[in-house]
């Protein structure tokens, strides 16, 4: 399908294409790479044409080698103008409603059993970690709960990095083969 470029008639010479129109042609596939980088494809091609329309109308006396920044300034403003507006937002939201359809609950809320699953799981998982050694529950808890480096929990245990790891490692191994051998669901959200 070939571009047509809206009617844009600025310095037109007689009987030659104006300076935007050969704008258009030359430039639309780049500045629609640019919309769609910042509000993705949906509404990239009207945002577009609506900024050579405005740039026909307000700089009809530039020249050519002054249009091209301009468009690009022009473009930047429509889409942060779309962007602000919230209407992404409420088609996003409007989307997710759909999807949904007959069901009440929303997506996030577990059902029943996975809650009762989650919670033996839990249950499990808390029995394996009271049965570590307190320097490897302490370095599991000092790593995943508070987000301490090896090198950060090997200082405050007073331990090598290396011995971090392993401690760290000998734990997770421990809270997963107590899942295992409690033969419960495995719970692929909890990664």
């Amino acid at each position: 399908m070939a571009l047509q470029a809206p009617e844009l008639s600025i310095g037109t010479a007689p009987g030659g294409p104006s300076a935007l129109a050969q704008m258009y042609r030359s430039l639309h596939t780049e500045l629609l790479r640019f919309a769609r980088l910042r509000i993705g494809a949906a509404d990239a091609e009207d945002l577009v044409q609506e900024a050579f329309i405005s740039a026909k109308r307000a700089y009809a006396d530039k020249p050519t080698e002054e249009l091209r920044p301009l468009l690009y300034t022009i473009l930047r403003n429509l889409t942060r103008d779309y962007l602000k507006s919230g209407y992404v937002r409420h088609r996003r939201q409007s989307t997710d409603i759909g999807d949904e359809e007959e069901r009440l609950a929303c997506r996030r809320t577990l059902s029943p059993e996975q809650q009762l699953m989650d919670s033996q799981i839990l249950v499990v998982a808390q029995a394996a970690l009271a049965k570590l050694k307190p320097r490897q529950r302490e370095a599991l808890e000092l790593h995943r709960l508070e987000g301490l480096t090896h090198n950060a929990i090997a200082e405050r245990l007073g331990v090598s990095p290396r011995t971090v790891r392993s401690d760290i490692a000998n734990a997770l191994g421990a809270v997963s083969k107590a899942l295992l051998k409690s033969g419960l669901p495995r719970n692929d959200r909890a990664k």
